[in-house]
């Protein structure tokens, strides 16, 4: 068999197997994630949710917005979450992101914000790079 190698080698012919790494996936008709690079310039990739709702988590698979307030806007915002929170139970999280997302949805219309909101996405954190 080695002799049959070497004679192929001699004549420049291909004797390598064309299966080579055919364990491998195949990348090549996936499409790339979709990648973020956030204000601190660090790099975030989006991916396609695939994990079941009892294991996503918005702290660990989203991303999220800070917004710098006036300390009279936190105490608005804080009392009003104070009275609500007598009703029902709700926090400040929960009702700044609702108000927002109300709002969202009277600006872009029913339709396309539940069309946003069923793809959801999860984000991978990208190890750093040293310099």
């Amino acid at each position: 068999m080695s002799e049959n190698r070497f004679a192929k080698a001699r004549q420049n012919k291909e004797f390598t197997h064309i299966d080579v790494n055919s364990d491998a996936k195949d990348l090549t008709g996936a499409t790339p994630p979709n990648k973020i690079v956030t204000r601190n310039k660090s790099v975030v990739l989006l991916e396609p949710n695939t994990l079941p709702v009892s294991t996503r988590s918005r702290t660990k698979n989203g991303r999220n917005l800070t917004i710098p307030l006036f300390v009279e806007e936190l105490n608005i915002i804080e009392k009003t979450v104070t009275i609500l929170g007598q009703q029902s139970d709700t926090s400040i999280n929960n009702f700044i992101r609702q108000t927002i997302l109300d709002q969202c949805k009277k600006i872009i219309g029913k339709e396309e914000y539940q069309k946003m909101l069923s793809q959801q996405l999860n984000v991978i954190k990208t190890p750093k790079e040293k310099n």
